[in-house]
């Protein structure tokens, strides 16, 4: 006969509200243990071991994920559990678990102050983080705002944050600040660095800029800034950034000496797979100067990348 129980837990909390950092800015996976240190310490409040229940067993705890806070996730309680054991499997473990949060959280009436969901089934986290909206042209704004106040630090730390996520009005605006060293010590280097990751995102202004910026490098720094940009703008597709695809098919394309025509193919094939605008008629347009003998290599090794970012983005999606 299976021994099946589920039991549902109350607490009151007292902490000030801050919202979960940003997905850009958090360290997922502490965050993620740091929410399971909290549901067992919710339960060891009432003398009841989690680790010690039987499998399968599964923990579920009503969050506000607008209330977390690091003293929260240090010090806190949830203010409902439930929880399941000696299920048959970890499905139905997770469903006891679940049912008995939300008749807590109803018998309270927490409403929509909070959201049942499951922490751990067994040794395993199971905790799914939200991603927190992000508005570009409330933050963009912002960044100008600071720098038409002549706050050009706080100017500089919004406009390298947007910049490291691909925005390249911001970039254009960084290499600027670099170009005059306001907020920030002057650098050339860094403001061709920047002023090239905008062109190749489409800011045609950046030209001037540019010339500006090689009046004034050995040619040796430009070598070493542009292989740099091709080996982050690399990295960052490596991670699931699909904002670095277009300006890496268009490297290949205008930053040797001779354009690359298969390597520029092989980034707009998989952009274009990914469904991101005009690709499909840029790849189209430059398909007759590959080199037709790498063909069908190009050919798997775009699709290669693209079913690796389709991972990525839909593990990102998942946390």
């Amino acid at each position: 006969m299976i021994f099946f129980r589920i039991f549902i837990i109350y607490l009151f909390s007292n902490y000030s509200l801050a919202e979960i950092p940003d997905l850009e800015n958090r360290d997922k996976e502490k965050i993620k243990k740091d929410l399971v240190n909290t549901y067992i310490r919710s339960m060891n409040k009432w003398d009841i071991p989690f680790n010690d229940l039987l499998e399968n067993r599964s923990g579920s705890a009503c969050i506000n994920w607008k209330s977390l806070t690091e003293k929260f996730l240090k010090e806190g309680m949830f203010d409902a559990l439930g929880y399941s054991q000696n299920i048959p499997n970890k499905k139905a473990s997770q469903i006891a678990a679940i049912s008995g949060c939300k008749k807590m959280k109803d018998y309270y009436k927490l409403e929509n102050s909070c959201s049942c969901e499951i922490i751990v089934t067994n040794n395993i986290t199971e905790v799914k983080l939200p991603i927190k909206k992000f508005d570009l042209d409330k933050e963009f704004s912002e960044a100008v705002n600071f720098y038409k106040k002549n706050d050009f630090k706080n100017a500089y730390k919004e406009f390298i944050k947007l910049s490291k996520i691909g925005d390249t009005k911001s970039q254009y605006n960084l290499a600027v600040i670099f170009f005059k060293g306001e907020g920030i010590t002057q650098n050339f280097q860094k403001s061709y660095y920047w002023g090239m990751m905008s062109k190749l995102g489409g800011q045609k202004k950046a030209d001037i800029l540019i010339k500006n910026n090689k009046k004034k490098l050995s040619k040796q720094n430009i070598l070493e800034t542009n292989e740099e940009i091709k080996e982050n703008l690399e990295k960052n597709i490596n991670e699931g950034k699909i904002f670095a695809i277009i300006p890496l098919a268009k490297w290949h394309l205008t930053i040797p000496e001779k354009p690359d025509y298969n390597n520029s193919y092989l980034w707009l094939s998989v952009a274009s797979a990914l469904e991101i605008p005009n690709t499909k008629k840029a790849r189209n347009k430059i398909f007759n100067k590959i080199d037709r003998r790498e063909l069908s290599q190009l050919q798997e090794e775009s699709n290669d990348i693209y079913e690796k970012i389709i991972k990525l983005t839909k593990k990102d999606k998942m946390e």
